[in-house]
């Protein structure tokens, strides 16, 4: 990235945020933004909480050089925006104490009581102990995090408010760093925010990760919009003066309409998803009708349609059908006289609060004797469903990888056929709505029929659809259904049915194994499994908790019976013959063999050793550098897969093993094969251009496949080599620096499983 570039990376300000300079300045104005909506509330425990962090945080500084404490007083500002209470407000200025100060938690509750304890505890990360891995670290955060926003919402609240002011202060971070945070906020905090129904938050923190991963699409739309910006406001008044009047023919008096343009990340995604260039997308603004009653939404929705014809599948009701997030709105798009299209939102005054703020317009304990958090928790169904996740998926990156696919708000609503209404993901298939009705449903399913005809257990299902679930007491899931479920529900009790299968062939093989060599020192396996005894020893020196576990992990491979066993019964050692005795003694000692060199080290360690036959999963072929995961395979050794590989996290967690990269690999030069995808402007010589630049990067081309995909798009699929995943990375960003590649992504190189974005 150039140099100017990175000047106006460090320049923009998406949304203007505290003005405030010093300390004592950002919390005046925390003070006057509580004065608008609890003028009477007690300041004293507020006051308290700010000189208490500036104590704690006193030698701290922020990359930005000014005092840490500044960040606190700014979060807690922008959780005042959201209304939030007096407990919310402290806990916010304390967020950062117990995680980065000498502070306790005992502390804490001493101070301010334990409602504000258990808000910090929530906010604070788990830094204590030892992982794997960062990604491993990254996934028992949000564990903990989840299970405290399901006690009490104002946990994910105080946190989304803590994450919007870093993302909004990020300038003196390295590029890596500011990227890796924009991927995880668009990965999880921003499709939280949508969840919570706080848009407000969950646009900006859109835009801002724009900014960062895509910085010359976003300063590209940014100059678009701005370039025409007189005329776009002509646009707006135009079209709410015209709503206006019209409304008011029919009577409609306590009615404002106002129009917005949409942000940056909705029009990129617009972008992307229908293969289109800034030109041409014509809805670039949003109309807003906010009207007294449910009613007077539907009857204002009859003078639009009256007016302006409607497109054909553009219209959605959210009143009588809500998102899970709460919101309600009726959703229409107009096609105006010059042939101009018009998107128009209709609502009450209440649903557009519930619009802006989500579930801290609901706020249940404002009021007194009322619980904290408990009636809105149970408002979020999605929210408990992910609670149980967390119970049932102890793999921590299974976990994150669930709650990544299920936060995403695109949704459809399906009939069983007693007219009951279940929400699925828009993708979903006839399967994932057999788990949804109940997990042994799904377990059983065997065909479906939707609308009342037979179809595939695979069909892509929409809104709308009246779906009955055949079952059969002989059928068992196959691995085939983990290539095209979706729903986090429906994948894990699939794994979890296999794994179970899976579990119980290794637990029979293992006890024939160990039951062989009982058999050579003429001992019975049952007479073992019958004695607590003699199992807990086998328990013991299996370094497992149960007696069958140490079974599985002999079936598996990870555990050898016979070193088992003479760890349990150890052999009387031999008498030493005479020729041993001269050898061990060094004085006829063969020679040492030759030492190998770096060139045959293994380029994987496992668990720190170099001489483990190591096998790389094809699937998603990892490259050094990158974080990976190993899995003990029967007669292949250990199995390498890329740390956010969809089929290592169908693997049972109990086969897992520490890898890493050693670092003759780090250093080594040779190439590795992985796939890119590039999606293109359709112009003469841009393949050329693309081939170019890949060779002035020292990358091999084994591969090349063009395809069409309309008049002016384009899509290479490439298979190239590369030295390291910092190499690809490299290559990824010179390419999309060109300005006839519009895309470009990592993809998995086999055909039966579709690819995946990257994690870049």
């Amino acid at each position: 990235m150039s140099d100017r570039i990175k000047k106006e990376l460090n320049n923009i300000n998406m949304i203007p945020a505290s003005t405030a300079s010093t300390p004592e300045e950002e919390y005046q104005a925390l003070l006057r933004s509580l004065d608008v909506y609890m003028p009477l509330a007690d300041r004293r425990p507020i006051q308290l909480a700010y000189e208490y962090a500036a104590k704690c945080h006193a030698p701290q500084k922020r990359a930005s050089g000014e005092p840490y404490i500044v960040h606190p007083l700014a979060v807690a500002g922008i959780v005042s925006t959201l209304k939030l209470d007096t407990p919310s407000i402290v806990a916010a200025i304390l967020h950062d104490t117990v995680e980065d100060t000498t502070a306790t938690l005992e502390e804490i509750e001493q101070l301010f009581g334990p409602e504000v304890k258990d808000l910090v505890d929530g906010l604070t990360k788990i830094s204590k102990i030892k992982f794997r891995s960062n990604e491993e670290k990254l996934a028992e955060n949000f564990r903990k995090m989840i299970i405290a926003m399901a006690k009490d919402l104002r946990v994910i609240l105080i946190k989304l408010c803590d994450r919007l002011h870093n993302m909004r202060t990020m300038d003196n971070l390295s590029v890596e760093k500011r990227k890796r945070i924009a991927q995880e906020t668009l990965d999880i905090y921003a499709p939280l925010a949508n969840r919570l129904g706080i848009y407000g938050i969950k646009s900006e923190l859109e835009d801002l990760c724009l900014r960062i991963l895509k910085f010359e699409i976003y300063q590209e739309i940014r100059r678009k919009i701005s370039s025409k910006r007189s005329q776009r406001l002509t646009y707006i008044n135009d079209i709410k003066e015209v709503l206006e009047g019209e409304l008011k023919k029919y009577g409609f008096t306590d009615t404002q309409v106002y129009g917005r343009p949409k942000h940056f990340f909705s029009i990129y995604k617009k972008m992307m998803e229908r293969h289109l260039e800034f030109e041409d997308i014509h809805d670039l603004f949003a109309f807003r009708i906010i009207v007294p009653t449910i009613k007077d939404c539907y009857e204002a929705l009859g003078v639009v349609h009256a007016m302006w014809k409607p497109m054909p599948g553009r219209f959605k009701d959210y009143i009588a059908m809500p998102k899970a997030n709460l919101y309600q709105s009726l959703h229409t798009t107009v096609i105006r006289p010059n042939g101009d299209t018009a998107e128009i939102q209709i609502r009450t005054k209440e649903m557009h609060e519930t619009c802006e703020y989500g579930v801290a317009a609901h706020w249940s304990y404002k009021e007194k004797g009322k619980a904290a958090g408990e009636s809105d928790a149970n408002k979020f169904s999605w929210l408990r469903q992910i609670m149980q996740w967390q119970s049932e998926l102890k793999d921590p990156d299974e976990f994150l990888e669930a709650l990544k696919v299920d936060l995403f708000d695109e949704e459809i609503f399906v009939f069983t056929p007693r007219g009951d209404v279940l929400s699925l993901p828009q993708s979903a298939t006839a399967l994932d709505f057999a788990f949804a009705v109940h997990s042994d449903i799904g377990i059983k399913c065997i065909g479906v029929k939707v609308n009342g005809q037979m179809s595939p257990i695979k069909k892509h299902l929409k809104s709308g659809d009246i779906v009955e679930v055949l079952t059969s007491t002989h059928q068992r899931p196959s691995k085939d259904w983990l290539n095209f479920v979706v729903t986090s529900k429906a994948r894990s009790k699939i794994r979890s049915f296999l794994r179970t299968e899976q579990r119980e062939k290794s637990r029979k093989l293992g006890r024939d194994l160990l039951m062989q060599e009982l058999e050579k020192r003429r001992m019975s396996i049952d007479d073992i499994e019958r004695s607590q005894v003699e199992t807990q020893k086998f328990v013991k020196a299996a370094r497992e908790s149960q007696f069958d576990d140490a079974l599985i992990a002999i079936g598996y491979g990870r555990l050898n019976a016979p070193e088992l066993l003479n760890r349990v019964y150890p052999m009387p050692e031999p008498k030493e013959t005479m020729q041993e005795q001269i050898h061990r003694q060094g004085l006829d000692a063969p020679a040492k063999p030759e030492k190998p060199s770096k060139s045959n080290f293994s380029s994987i360690l496992v668990s720190g050793y170099d001489d483990v036959l190591v096998t790389i999963g094809k699937c998603c072929l990892p490259l050094p550098g990158e974080p990976i995961l190993g899995f003990i395979t029967r007669g292949r050794g250990v199995t390498v897969h890329r740390s956010t590989c969809p089929r290592a996290l169908d693997l049972d967690p109990a086969r897992k093993i520490q890898v890493e990269w050693s670092k003759v690999q780090l250093e080594n030069t040779s190439m590795h094969r992985c796939g890119i995808s590039l999606r293109t402007q359709e112009k003469p010589g841009v393949l050329a251009e693309v081939t170019t630049l890949l060779s002035n990067n020292g990358v091999n081309v084994h591969k090349a496949e063009v395809k069409i995909e309309n008049k002016v798009t384009g899509i290479f699929e490439f298979e190239i080599g590369v030295k390291s995943l910092q190499h690809l990375e490299m290559v990824i960003s010179r390419l999309e620096s060109l300005p006839s590649v519009l895309e470009v992504q990592r993809t998995n190189m086999t055909k039966n499983r579709r690819p995946r974005r990257s994690s870049r």
